[in-house]
C-alpha cells in the first residue's frame, strides 16, 4: 500500500452542462454527482487528496484543437444557438455553460496528472465532464467537446517531460476521437474495446477494426454481444499487457467509459463486464505504471451500473480487495476470433505476441484442427456511414431524443441483473494471475468456437441492420440522427439523394 493519497477531481461546475431543449439526453449531469456520492458512500475517498480543478486556458486545448473550435464553443450563448450549432454533428448537444465545464474537465484532467507525476498521489480518478474521447480536430461529437485524455496526455509530453504515455479505452464506443489524434504520434500508445459489429455499429467505419496501420495502436473489435470481464482481462494478459511492457510508458490514462458494463443501457445487446472487472483491469494497468495511472471518466449510463462500476475500478487503483475474477477455460467465440486476428496482426511487432500466435498454432495442430483463417473480416455499414454523412453535410441531423428513455420495467431489470452479481462477491486481496498453460487452453479454435461466434454476433448486427432498413423504408419515424420527416422532404427537394436498404454486404 502507498504512503501516497489517491488522488481525485470533482468540481460542481460541470454540473452547469446540462441540455436546455432535451430532457432526454443520457450524458447528464447527475452521472458524475451520482458517482462522486457513491465514492463517498463507500469511503473510497478517505484519506484521498482533492485536487483543484481550474479551467484550461486556449494553449492548452490548442494542444489537441484549433482555435476555429474554441472560438466556436465560446460564442454558445444561448439555446437557440446551442441547437442550431448541433444540426452538423453527430450526436452532440450543448448548453451556455458548455465553455466553462469542458474548460474545467480539461484544466482538471491536466491537474490530476500532474500531482502524480510530481508524486503528490498514488493513482487518480478525474470525475469530469462533458466527456472527451470521440471529440478530435475541429470536430466535436458523441457527447463530447473537446478531448480530456489526449490534451492531458499531451501536455504531460510537452510540458511535463514524459516520454511515453499509454491511453487504454474500454468504454463500449471506439475512441474515434482519441484514434484520430493520437495515431501520428510515437510517443502515445493507444488501446480501445469497442463495439464494432462488423461495422453495424457507430462509427461505422472499417477503420475500428483489428487491423491497425502501426503498432502503437490496438484495437479490440467487440463482434458479439455480452463479452464478460473475464473475457475482457483474457485480452489484457493475451496481447494488451505484453504491448505495454515492450512500450513502457511511464504514465497510463485510463479513458474510462461503463457502458459496456454488465446490463448498462443497452441491456441484452451490450457487453456483459461486471463491475469488478473494471477493478482488476484497473488493477493490472498499475502494475504497469504504479501510481502513475490515471483515469478521466467518459460513458456510461445505467446510475446502477455505472456507480458500482466507478466504485470498483477505484478499489482497483486503490489496490483495495477486489471480488475474485475468473478467468473462462474458453473465452467467447466473437472474442476469440477477434484474438486470433490480433495476433496475426500484431505479431509482425511483438515477440511476445509472436511466441503466443506460435503457442496457439501448434495447440491447433496438436489437436488435430484446422488452422485458423486470419482476416475473413465483414463490414456492414458502409451504407449507414453515408446516410449520416448526408444528414450533417444538409444541416438536417435530428438533435433530440435520439434514444429512447428506459421504461420502469427494464430499470427494475437491470437493476436485478446487477443485484444478482453483486450477492456473489468474494473479496480477496491476492490475485493470482492466469498461467500460460490456462490462456493458451482457452483459445482452441473450433467448430464449436465459431458457432459461439456466430450465434453471439448475429442478433445484434442483425437488429441493427434492420433499424436501418425500417428506416428507409419509411417504418421508422427517426434512427438517432437521422430525422424520418426532414429525410423526406430532403429527397423530395432534390437536395439528398435517397438511401437503398442493405440487402447484401457487395451492394455498396
Amino acid at each position: 500500500m502507498s504512503s501516497k493519497p489517491f488522488g481525485y477531481v470533482y468540481d460542481e461546475r460541470m454540473l452547469g452542462h446540462e441540455c436546455k431543449y432535451d430532457n432526454t439526453m443520457a450524458e447528464c449531469p447527475k452521472r458524475m454527482k451520482l458517482i462522486y456520492e457513491r465514492l463517498q458512500k463507500d469511503q473510497l475517498l478517505s484519506g484521498a487528496l482533492k485536487i483543484e480543478a481550474r479551467e484550461a486556458d486556449d494553449s492548452e486545448i490548442r494542444l489537441n484543437h484549433p482555435q476555429q473550435l474554441i472560438d466556436e464553443i465560446v460564442s454558445l450563448n444561448s439555446t437557440e444557438k446551442c441547437e442550431e450549432y448541433c444540426k452538423d454533428k453527430e450526436i452532440l448537444w450543448t448548453c451556455e455553460n458548455t465553455n466553462e465545464a469542458a474548460r474545467v474537465a480539461i484544466g482538471g484532467s491536466i491537474e490530476l496528472v500532474k500531482a502524480a507525476l510530481e508524486n503528490k498521489i498514488h493513482n487518480g480518478f478525474a470525475i469530469v465532464r462533458p466527456p472527451g474521447h470521440h471529440s478530435y480536430g475541429k470536430t466535436p461529437q458523441g457527447y463530447c467537446i473537446f478531448n480530456n485524455v489526449v490534451i492531458a496526455a499531451k501536455y504531460a509530453i510537452e510540458k511535463l517531460g514524459v516520454k511515453k504515455v499509454a491511453i487504454v479505452d474500454f468504454d463500449y464506443h471506439a475512441g474515434n476521437g482519441t484514434f484520430k489524434s493520437v495515431k501520428d504520434e510515437s510517443r502515445i500508445h493507444f488501446t480501445s474495446f469497442h463495439g464494432h459489429h462488423y461495422g453495424s455499429f457507430w462509427p461505422f467505419s472499417k477503420e475500428y477494426d483489428y487491423a491497425t496501420n502501426n503498432p502503437n495502436t490496438l484495437f479490440v473489435p467487440l463482434n458479439g454481444t455480452l463479452n464478460s470481464e473475464g473475457d475482457y482481462v483474457s485480452v489484457f494478459h493475451h496481447v494488451l499487457l505484453p504491448m505495454l511492457k515492450q512500450f513502457e510508458p511511464e504514465l497510463i490514462l485510463i479513458s474510462a467509459g461503463f457502458d459496456a458494463g454488465y446490463y448498462d443501457i443497452m441491456m441484452e445487446f451490450g457487453q456483459g463486464v461486471k463491475a469488478h472487472g473494471y477493478g482488476h483491469m484497473a488493477r493490472l494497468l498499475d502494475q504497469i505504471c504504479p501510481g502513475k495511472t490515471i483515469a478521466i471518466l467518459e460513458g456510461g449510463y445505467h446510475p446502477y451500473n455505472y456507480t458500482e462500476s466507478a466504485s470498483m475500478m477505484v478499489r482497483g487503483l486503490l489496490n483495495h480487495p477486489l471480488p475474485r475474477l475468473t478467468i473462462p477455460t474458453r473465452m467467447s467465440g466473437s472474442l476469440l476470433e477477434t484474438l486470433w486476428n490480433i495476433l496475426n496482426h500484431h505479431s509482425e511487432w511483438y515477440p511476445a505476441l509472436e511466441q503466443r500466435l506460435k503457442q496457439l498454432e501448434n495447440q491447433q495442430k496438436a489437436l488435430g484442427l484446422d488452422p485458423f483463417v486470419f482476416n475473413q473480416t465483414l463490414f456492414l455499414g458502409a451504407k449507414m456511414r453515408v446516410m449520416y454523412d448526408d444528414v450533417k453535410k444538409n444541416r438536417i441531423v435530428r438533435t433530440r431524443e435520439w434514444f429512447p428513455e428506459m421504461s420502469p420495467e427494464q430499470i427494475s431489470i437491470c437493476k436485478q441483473k446487477i443485484d444478482e452479481y453483486i450477492k456473489e462477491y468474494d473479496f480477496a486481496s491476492d490475485h493470482i494471475d492466469p498461467t500460460t498453460e490456462q490462456l493458451v487452453a482457452q483459445c482452441v479454435w473450433d467448430e464449436a468456437s465459431r458457432s459461439d461466434a456466430f450465434m453471439q454476433a448475429a442478433p445484434f448486427a442483425t437488429f441493427l441492420i434492420q433499424e436501418f432498413n425500417d428506416f428507409i423504408a419509411g417504418k421508422r419515424e427517426n434512427m438517432m440522427i437521422c430525422d424520418r420527416e426532414m429525410y423526406s422532404e430532403a429527397v423530395k427537394a432534390g437536395v439528398l439523394d435517397p438511401h437503398t436498404p442493405i440487402t447484401t454486404t457487395f451492394d455498396h
